[in-house]
């Protein structure tokens, strides 16, 4: 059984980091932050005994039973990575549009 709750949380973990990356690609970044707040907050709202027991899932215990990780360690790992990669992106992307200005401003002058 605990196989099988494993496994639904890995597919719901990868259904909300596709949606984050097909929204972050084909929409806005911010659309995706948001959807990645909003997603777990609406669901929590909606059913909070299904959320919150489905968040304290145990999936296995470190250290000798003094570091367990359950789903709610996974929800914040995945969201420290996909919030990372869109800040990254945008600032990567603000980056090469700054630089194409500045050649732009420069070609102008000549």
């Amino acid at each position: 059984m605990d196989i099988a709750y494993s496994v639904i949380s890995i597919i719901i973990f990868a259904l909300l980091t596709l949606l984050a990356i097909v929204l972050m690609v084909y929409v806005s970044s911010a659309v995706a932050i948001l959807a990645l707040l909003m997603v777990p907050l609406i669901c929590i709202f909606i059913m909070p005994d299904t959320v919150l027991s489905f968040l304290v899932f145990r999936h296995i215990v470190l250290a000798e039973g003094n570091v367990p990780i359950n789903n709610y360690h996974l929800l914040l790992f995945v969201w420290s990575t996909l919030i990372g990669m869109i800040v990254y992106s945008e600032i990567f992307t603000w980056y090469l549009g700054r630089r194409d200005m500045k050649k732009a401003a420069v070609k102008t002058y000549k």
